[in-house]
């Protein structure tokens, strides 16, 4: 992403593992050796400007930008460049209206700030969001995944633009800047910048990690975007709910250490503390969530994140994750998750999975919103049982549903197997 002065979402999840780095990483290296390099050089740029912890932090009024010639306006000039490779990332999501969507709620709890902001939406299965200094906001497709509607999102921005509004990136610059820290800093995004075949969100995350802000600074971008969330009619115990279903799926890992990232951001239990206190604590007001909005603008995307989020080969959170939205889900959406289900408890492969694997499968078949693959599957887990007559059914029900399969050949095979002459 913009790691240098990148205010790091309040999420308690590790980066994408080494197998979605190469997957859904890889076209940020695509970047090239070029884009690298003039990445690099910037940074290299701010890294010696003269005199920067001197100059004192500016008003920062919607619409302003930084003088010239100052540190500030040399971060700026970083970012820029960044941007403008950003915004050639394959990884950038394109759809118009998801991205008018998201944009809207961000310009919402962001106020007057909303002129200063860019919004991208990056094809990433993680719960993550970002700001840089010059406006440009970051919103992992993980994250949308996981926010249950307008408000639960709109604490996500608000806390980003916290960072925004506190200039808590020119801050940790300048502190930065004062340390030995920032040659190090530099010598990594150099060596990403020089390795041709690196996956740079990779590289970039760790050296986000030398620029991770106080502890006391995410939490004053946790007030700042709840108080902003909150003005805006948003539901003030939409932060907690959000969080809590964080913290389940933290313990569903909590042998892993934290990455780097989040290392300064206060424990899960505490934020969490803290957001249900000050939702306590707030005056009678609007109440507002927008779930069903929320939905509609999501549903297009659910099933491609989904499998995104099988990518990430973390089963035991993934099981929670896809569970959770089922409980909750319409009946619209109850096929395509429990199909799901299903296909998590058969690439985790653990003791019970492959039974628990075909009951999700089966039931996802009678569901309504189910993909042609849960026949498929359906159909392999009924021929295993033996039932050849079922399988070969649903097998031809997937066939029938999906005529240009990539696995036709396999599966026409596996009915002759069955004893289909069709």
């Amino acid at each position: 992403m913009t790691p240098p002065p990148v205010e790091r979402s309040a999420a308690p999840l590790n980066p994408p593992d080494s197998r979605h780095v190469q997957r859904s990483c890889a076209p940020l290296y695509g970047w090239g050796r070029r884009a690298r390099i003039a990445l690099a050089s910037a940074l290299l740029t701010v890294a010696l400007a003269g005199c920067a912890t001197q100059q004192a932090v500016r008003e920062h009024r919607p619409g302003d930008a930084p003088v010239a010639g100052t540190d500030e306006d040399e971060l700026w000039y970083a970012m820029q460049r960044a941007e403008a490779e950003l915004q050639r990332s394959p990884l950038l999501v394109k759809d118009p209206a998801l991205n008018a969507y998201v944009r809207g709620i961000a310009c919402k709890v962001s106020g007057e700030h909303c002129r200063d902001l860019r919004v991208y939406i990056m094809d990433v299965p993680e719960f993550n969001a970002s700001m840089a200094p010059n406006g440009m906001m970051i919103v992992w497709t993980g994250a949308l995944l996981r926010a249950r509607d307008e408000a639960e999102i709109g604490f996500v921005l608000g806390h980003e633009s916290g960072h925004f509004t506190a200039q808590h990136s020119l801050k940790q610059w300048r502190r930065l800047k004062d340390t030995s820290a920032v040659l190090s800093a530099f010598q990594l995004v150099a060596y990403g910048a020089g390795v041709p075949d690196a996956a740079l969100l990779g590289a970039l995350g760790a050296y986000a990690g030398i620029f991770k802000f106080s502890r006391d600074q995410e939490r004053e971008a946790d007030t700042l975007g709840f108080a902003s969330a909150v003005a805006r009619g948003y539901d003030p115990a939409a932060g907690g709910d959000l969080w809590a279903r964080l913290k389940r799926e933290e313990d569903t890992r909590r042998y892993q250490r934290r990455g780097v990232v989040f290392s300064t951001h206060p424990a899960t239990e505490e934020r969490l503390a803290d957001i249900r206190s000050a939702a306590a604590s707030t005056p009678p007001g609007p109440r507002e969530r927008h779930r069903d909005e929320y939905r509609a603008a999501m549903r297009p995307f659910l099933e491609h994140w989904l499998a995104e989020e099988l990518g990430r080969r973390r089963y035991d959170s993934s099981l929670l994750v896809i569970g959770e939205l089922l409980n909750e889900a319409p009946e619209a959406d109850r096929g395509l998750l429990t199909f799901y289900m299903g296909e998590a408890h058969r690439r985790r492969g653990v003791d019970g999975d492959r039974a628990k694997a075909a009951a999700f499968y089966a039931q996802a078949a009678n569901l309504p919103g189910a993909p042609a693959a849960a026949w498929r599957e359906h159909g392999f887990a009924l021929r295993d049982a033996g039932d050849a007559a079922a399988a070969t059914a649903m097998l031809r029900r997937y066939l029938d549903a999906a005529p240009n399969a990539e696995d036709r050949a396999f599966v026409e095979r596996e009915l002759s197997r069955l004893g289909d002459r069709r």
